[in-house]
């Protein structure tokens, strides 16, 4: 097959007429499924021109062409995938950084949170005498309640607050650490970092717990 110098298999060949290389183009992009009278179907030729269909595809090794059309596809194919892929693995290491960042946010907050001391119970002032006790209405605080109310913790809600937070940066810093670091079945002792051998513990541990 006497193919140019600088040309790619799958374009058009020096010599090639209109009509051979139009009946080229018809058989190779029909793909997996091309064949010689699949191009004349194509084409809406008649049976008859399966005969210089056939002539052209030996002249100019037409299956070899058509078969450096498919690699090329594919390569094209395989590059945009890769672009694809490493796209959005550059938005997932963004994304693992991006919630490390608040899980430290979090636990600079419950650090400030713990820094807070915890204030001493109020005292209730004492009721005013009443010169009419027969007027207080049944609704009104008597001091014993506004006492026992006045008692209460003010820090609950905080230490509350401080709990959920502290678990909740506690799963987040773990399904990142399992995202990010690599999975029991790639670690390797030789080379694993610190956080690797606790991440990888921490995998066995929870697989082997019984279910809650």
């Amino acid at each position: 097959m006497g193919l140019h110098a600088e040309g790619l298999p799958w374009e058009r060949q020096p010599r090639e007429g209109d009509e051979a290389f139009a009946a080229f183009l018809a058989y190779r992009d029909l793909g997996p499924r091309r064949t010689h009278e699949a191009t004349r179907l194509h084409l809406g030729k008649r049976p008859g021109y399966l005969k210089p269909i056939e002539r052209w595809s030996t002249l100019r090794d037409w299956r070899l062409r058509a078969s450096a059309w498919d690699d090329h596809l594919q390569a094209e194919r395989d590059k945009v995938a890769a672009e694809e892929a490493a796209k959005w693995e550059r938005r997932r290491l963004r994304a693992l950084e991006q919630n490390w960042e608040l899980c430290q946010s979090i636990r600079a907050r419950i650090a400030q949170m713990l820094a807070i001391p915890p204030e001493p119970p109020a005292v209730a002032p004492p009721a005013p005498a009443r010169a009419m006790p027969e007027a207080i209405p049944d609704a009104a605080a008597t001091p014993e309640g506004a006492t026992k109310s006045a008692g209460r913790e003010p820090t609950r809600g905080n230490d509350l607050a401080v709990a959920r937070l502290s678990k909740l940066v506690f799963d987040l810093e773990r399904a990142i650490l399992a995202e990010a670091l690599p999975g029991p079945e790639d670690f390797d002792p030789m080379t694993a970092t610190i956080e690797e051998f606790k991440e990888y513990m921490a995998r066995f541990y929870r697989r082997d717990r019984p279910p809650r």
